[in-house]
């Protein structure tokens, strides 16, 4: 069975489990970089939201075994998560001073969304794109975002500057800049794996960078101070590896590595360790000390 018989398939077996007063349809759902992924819309009465359920690591687990009956159950249990209450009015995302306490900034790829640029505001920065979204979380309501499209910024009647002059001030004070050394990180996600007293204290310096959510928090990059707060920690330039759309890692130029190894490992992850909607860029960036700049390396 391949996903869009599961697809269809499991929408028969989430309209029974839930019955009357619901209505699930089949998507195909456009995500950054050209990914398109099969998701159940469940719609329930009187409310205006409808959650996306993606059905990847459900079909998934159906092709390791698991059955429909338990997949439907386990999609039921996350839409009743996600569901908000029976008194939210969505109408309050045509109301742009609303809205605009709850929009943000990521970067994701120019030449792996350039049909979606076409449709979505953006600024252009290096080989990127700076783009917005409203976080469902900033009233209250389960997690979520919606893509600022142009047809939003019609509606508000609002240009892409000033998207940019709202989100900028949004981003750093809502979700601020979460900066550990990758020694911190490797160590909780394998405490036993390191020789506290040799491994970790001849590691290089190496910070990876992200926001309080670690979700699209390479545009941390953006905020203000934060590469230089670091440059001048490290005392020195730094190379600005983008590892996803979630966070970069950073270190100093000290000699220690060039910049073609740097790239190759981009290169090299971007197609084996992540989902392709995780990648941001096979570029590897470069922050300037002196001019306060991040370019593209040579």
């Amino acid at each position: 069975m391949d996903i869009k018989e599961y697809s269809s398939n499991m929408k028969k077996a989430v309209e029974k489990r839930l019955g009357k007063g619901y209505r699930v349809d089949e998507a195909t759902v456009d995500k950054i970089n050209g990914v398109s992924m099969e998701a159940l819309v469940i719609h329930k009465e009187k409310i205006n939201l409808a959650p996306t359920i993606y059905l990847k690591p459900y079909y998934e687990d159906y092709l390791n075994g698991e059955g429909i009956r338990e997949g439907s159950e386990r999609i039921v249990q996350a839409f009743y998560r996600a569901v908000p209450g029976d008194d939210l009015d969505m109408k309050f995302y045509v109301d742009y001073e609303t809205v605009k306490k709850g929009l943000y900034y990521k970067l994701i790829s120019t030449e792996r969304n350039t049909a979606l640029l076409n449709t979505i505001p953006h600024v252009p920065f290096l080989d990127l794109d700076i783009v917005f979204y409203y976080s469902l979380e900033t009233d209250g309501l389960p997690e979520g975002s919606i893509l600022v499209k142009n047809s939003h910024m019609e509606m508000w009647g609002v240009n892409t500057e000033t998207l940019m002059m709202d989100a900028r001030m949004n981003s750093p004070l809502s979700m601020p800049v979460k900066c550990r050394e990758m020694k911190d990180v490797l160590m909780e996600l394998k405490p036993d794996a390191f020789d506290m007293t040799e491994e970790l204290d001849n590691m290089p310096a190496m910070y990876v960078i992200s926001n309080c959510r670690m979700v699209n928090g390479a545009s941390t990059i953006l905020y203000p101070g934060i590469l230089t707060e670091l440059s001048d920690r490290l005392k020195g330039n730094l190379y600005i590896i983008p590892s996803s759309v979630h966070e970069v890692i950073v270190i100093p130029d000290d000699g220690r590595e060039t910049s073609e190894c740097l790239r190759s490992m981009i290169y090299s992850i971007n197609r084996t360790q992540l989902d392709p909607q995780e990648v941001l860029s096979d570029s590897l960036y470069y922050y300037d000390r002196e001019t306060e700049k991040i370019t593209i390396a040579s």
